[in-house]
């Protein structure tokens, strides 16, 4: 049993996992019937531990149907990278923002328009096509590294 899993489709669109606990010695079949919701049984199967994803980069983005084990959806991982991108570069909008402010209490119009251009430049990040082309779920996690990189060394 140990190397099966539970998986499910929950009310939250998102593929729940069930492990099953080291001292646990009923059956697979006793243990779905007793942990998954009533309502989300039609989509419930019993797995290999392989089938499972094992990078939770895009967890949230996990779904899975009756029959299936776990795929992750490739356009919820990339609302899942944008959100990412959104976290990484909020410290970064704050440097910018008092690099910004000096600028302009210092009178220096090119410090100011350069500070201007990385601050449009983090903006647009989420609509770098590193992101919103990818074509798997792997070139979009390298994709959504290299735009953070990229914002963070703004």
């Amino acid at each position: 049993m140990a190397n099966k899993r539970i998986v499910f489709q929950s009310d939250e669109e998102i593929a729940s996992v069930v492990i099953p606990a080291p001292d646990y010695s009923g059956t697979m079949e006793d243990l779905l019937k007793k942990v998954v919701p009533e309502n989300c049984q039609d989509s419930a199967d019993i797995v290999e531990i392989d089938t499972v994803p094992s990078d939770r980069t895009f967890r949230n983005a996990w779904v899975t149907a009756k029959g299936k084990s776990v795929e992750v959806d490739l356009d919820k991982s990339k609302d899942i990278a944008k959100d990412k991108v959104r976290q990484a570069r909020t410290p970064k909008f704050q440097e910018l923002d008092i690099a910004y402010q000096r600028a302009d209490e210092a009178g220096d119009a090119d410090a100011k328009t350069a500070v201007a251009t990385k601050k449009q430049t983090a903006r647009d990040a989420t609509a770098d096509t590193k992101i919103t082309n990818a074509d798997s779920v792997d070139n979009l996690k390298t994709g959504m590294n290299e735009v953070i990189t990229e914002v963070e060394g703004l």
